[in-house]
């Protein structure tokens, strides 16, 4: 059954998922509004599992591969989140959205671990992430280094999702 944190970053999502979709028109042009509050949005929430959820991960022992993935994919959603917003770009968001969300908020998914682990300390947990600021967000650039970096980020996200059903290869 899913707990505090679950309802609070799952319903997150969803309001996400609302802004995401409006940002992109019909006609192909975008919602500034919605976007905009979107980009915000999503830099909180990665903000929250980077800097509050996953120390507590590490520290309780819990950490896996499936973190790993989550981490590369916030990599690269932020920094799909940097060139001013295009189709493509909504585009691409939404397709690791799609599959990035599931493996936070499916059954035994990263909520359900995190709440399993941090048992009697939740509340507090669920607190901080309540608590934890908006990120201040920079103005729109885009560079050949920014794409380079975008499309180096893409690879080892989708590498790393490839990679997640098979065991992990130690030396």
């Amino acid at each position: 059954m899913s707990g505090l944190l679950h309802a609070l970053l799952g319903s997150d999502h969803d309001r996400l998922d609302r802004l995401l979709a409006n940002s992109l028109r019909g006609d192909g042009t975008i919602d500034d509004a919605s976007w905009s509050e979107f980009r915000c949005g999503l830099l909180r929430h990665i903000g929250i599992e980077e800097r509050v959820l996953f120390p507590e991960l590490r520290r309780l022992g819990g950490s896996t591969d499936v973190e790993e993935q989550l981490h590369r994919d916030h990599a690269v959603l932020a920094a799909l989140l940097v060139p001013p917003p295009a189709a493509a770009e909504i585009r691409q968001i939404r397709a690791i959205l799609l599959e990035h969300n599931p493996l936070e908020e499916d059954a035994g998914g990263f909520y359900d671990r995190m709440e399993a682990l941090a048992e009697g300390e939740i509340d507090a947990l669920v607190e901080r992430a309540r608590a934890y600021p908006q990120v201040p967000t920079a103005p729109y650039t885009d560079t050949p280094f920014l794409r380079r970096t975008i499309d180096q980020l893409l690879r080892q996200a989708e590498e790393g999702r490839r990679l997640l059903g098979r065991p992990r290869q130690r030396s």
